[in-house]
């Protein structure tokens, strides 16, 4: 029965709490959609768009590409 109050109160409480504001990952001059959109373009290159066994190799270099060029 304590959990259940201790639940019901932290529930509560984070009810209480402002609501954050989303991140702007699409802003105009945006690093990261600059980036994003490279690592696109690069991946769909070098792997084959429209070949289903590849979709997650793409994926994977969209990641990695992206996180490559943005820490740079």
């Amino acid at each position: 029965m304590r959990r259940l109050l201790a639940v019901a109160l932290l529930s509560g409480f984070l009810g209480l709490l402002p609501h954050p504001e989303p991140a702007d990952a699409q802003g105009e001059d945006s690093k990261l959609k600059r980036c994003l959109q490279e690592a696109v373009e690069e991946c769909d290159k070098d792997f084959e768009p429209n070949d289903e066994k590849m979709v997650a190799i793409r994926g994977w270099c969209y990641i990695i590409r992206g996180a490559i060029c943005y820490v740079n």
